[in-house]
């Protein structure tokens, strides 16, 4: 029905992918380097254009207690301006432990000399995408 783009946020890379909630897929797509935030956001309307974007999972930082961190906040900021500058809608996704399924992609990436090293912050952005939509078939 609808393309979303899946975002791993930091403070100067962006990691994303563009998943489908038909098929329940997504792949790897890239990481923005960014200096200001009114770049970013045009380099996202640049996306949500491109790929005809419906909705953006955005990984929420939640640490291991359950607590949340300085990033967090971060995070939930940068998701109402998504949505207020956007007029898209955008849902935060517990991103715990993505970074370690990314990394442990990366390593098998890395071993496979033939495929395309997508980048950590991508990744993790697939994971946050594929974590986020096997919730939502869950559901149907």
């Amino acid at each position: 029905m609808a393309n979303i783009l899946g975002i791993d946020y930091g403070q100067k890379y962006i990691g994303y992918a563009v998943g489908n909630d038909i098929t329940y897929s997504s792949s790897t797509q890239g990481t923005i380097i960014y200096t200001n935030q009114k770049n970013l956001f045009q380099e996202i309307q640049d996306l949500v254009n491109e790929w005809e974007i419906k909705l953006i999972i955005l990984g929420l930082p939640i640490n291991m207690d359950d607590t949340e961190s300085k990033m967090s906040k971060e995070v939930r900021s940068f998701q109402k301006k998504i949505e207020k500058s956007l007029k898209i809608e955008c849902k935060l996704h517990d991103e715990r432990l993505s970074s370690f399924e990314a990394k442990q992609k990366m390593d098998i990436i890395k071993k496979n000399k033939s495929q395309p090293n997508p980048g950590i912050d991508a990744l993790a952005a697939q994971v946050i995408l594929e974590s986020w939509l096997r919730g939502k078939s869950k559901n149907v």
